[in-house]
């Protein structure tokens, strides 16, 4: 099977534009902190960064709900842009619940500090 190189192209082009998006928003979450620093001091950044973290935390377990729960209507668009084939798109339908399996994971090792926490707790600390 041959492909264009017009398809592996836009397939770049696409990836690129999202790397650079991410990289654009980490620079801006950064610089908005560092601002934030500067102009009161830590522990007032520290405060309000805690505040927001439980809309954080509700806004990446519904991101990861929508993922799972619109899983097969992206592969099916996937399948009808043609993007990937029948096979890949079968391979993927499987994947659905092992993806949202280590997104939860990765969410409550990282998001939710849950090592952080074992290690605590394992030690004796209180939290």
């Amino acid at each position: 099977m041959a492909v264009s190189s017009n398809a592996i192209l836009k397939h770049r082009s696409g990836l690129a534009a999202m790397l650079l998006l991410a990289f654009i928003l980490v620079l801006a979450v950064g610089a908005y902190l560092w601002q934030a620093v500067e102009v009161s001091s830590l522990s007032v950044v520290q405060f309000q960064i805690g505040q927001l973290r439980p809309f954080l935390t509700t806004l990446r377990l519904l991101l990861i709900g929508l993922v799972t729960l619109f899983w097969s209507i992206m592969m099916n668009l996937l399948y009808r842009v043609g993007r990937i084939n029948a096979e890949g798109r079968a391979q993927l339908l499987n994947l659905r619940w092992r993806v949202t399996a280590w997104m939860v994971v990765i969410e409550l090792i990282l998001g939710q500090n849950l090592l952080g926490q074992f290690f605590a707790a394992w030690q004796g600390a209180t939290l």
